[in-house]
């Protein structure tokens, strides 16, 4: 098993060596797909379970900021806004938001610096949008792909193992 999961952690990390340094990812994002501004500061604030959720939304928008509306958000990267929107076509709010952070030159000016979530991005996902020309695009779609498969596999094997379990139970019961 620890083989795995050692391979789905390679397959979540992309070689950065892929980045095309455009500035795209840095200049237009969402965060968790979708979620609008207030959302993201709610998460930020609240005291659910889960503190990685929470966690991450605090780094998120200890960097990222969000455009003073959709418009602005079109004038920079519509098409990407347009694919967003395509994907929750019943969302009345969503959030695009920018690096504080990103030089005239598209570099990291706290690369060295730059929280987890900016070290892990992009994370292959079905739920990952790319921009176009991304040179992570194709490495992490093969690499989702990869993922699915695995999960599929933990599925089945979960499957038998929980009918084996059934069987079992039903032998010792009818002896």
């Amino acid at each position: 098993m620890s083989d795995i999961v050692k391979r789905v952690q390679e397959l979540l990390k992309l070689p950065q060596s892929l980045c095309n340094t455009c500035g795209k990812c840095c200049k237009m994002v969402n965060f968790k797909g979708g979620l609008s501004y207030e959302e993201v500061k709610n998460l930020s604030q609240s005291l659910e379970e889960d503190e990685t959720q929470v966690e991450g939304a605090r780094d998120f928008l200890s960097i990222f900021q969000p455009y003073e509306s959709i418009e602005a958000a079109r004038e920079y990267s519509n098409e990407f806004v347009e694919k967003v929107l395509a994907r929750f076509p019943d969302k009345k709010e969503i959030g695009f938001f920018h690096c504080r952070y990103v030089g005239k030159n598209n570099l990291c000016l706290i690369h060295e610096d730059r929280p987890l979530l900016c070290r892990m991005y992009p994370i292959p996902h079905e739920r990952t949008e790319y921009h176009a020309g991304c040179g992570f695009e194709e490495q992490g779609r093969k690499n989702w792909q990869e993922i699915k498969a695995i999960l599929a596999d933990l599925e089945k094997q979960r499957e038998q193992l929980k009918k084996d379990l059934n069987q079992k139970k039903n032998s010792l019961d009818n002896k």
